[in-house]
């Protein structure tokens, strides 16, 4: 039960995660922050300041998103190993 520990120790963080630099998602960031920078450029400071004020709230978002989203895939794993394992005789947990 290597994985375990390792999750309880902390050396495994599924919220933090790296990618190839010349990946889909490496440019698809780069292009958000290229966007974000000519946007903010054209913006008074009250409106920057409004703005930064929408980007926490849609990070919170964020992180509340990925967390269900995480807690429900390792639900759905649990139960298709549970599946696997009983050959389909155990429908509801």
């Amino acid at each position: 039960m290597l994985i375990l520990e390792d999750l309880y120790l902390g050396d495994v963080r599924p919220s933090e995660r790296s990618f190839k630099r010349n990946s889909q998602y490496a440019k698809a960031l780069d292009d958000l922050a290229k966007s974000g920078d000519a946007l903010t450029d054209t913006l008074t400071e009250k409106q920057k300041e409004m703005f930064e004020d929408y980007m926490t709230a849609q990070r919170e978002v964020n992180v509340l998103t990925d967390c269900e989203t995480f807690i429900y895939s390792f639900r759905l794993a649990a139960k298709i190993m549970i599946d696997v394992l009983t050959d389909g005789k155990i429908r509801e947990i």
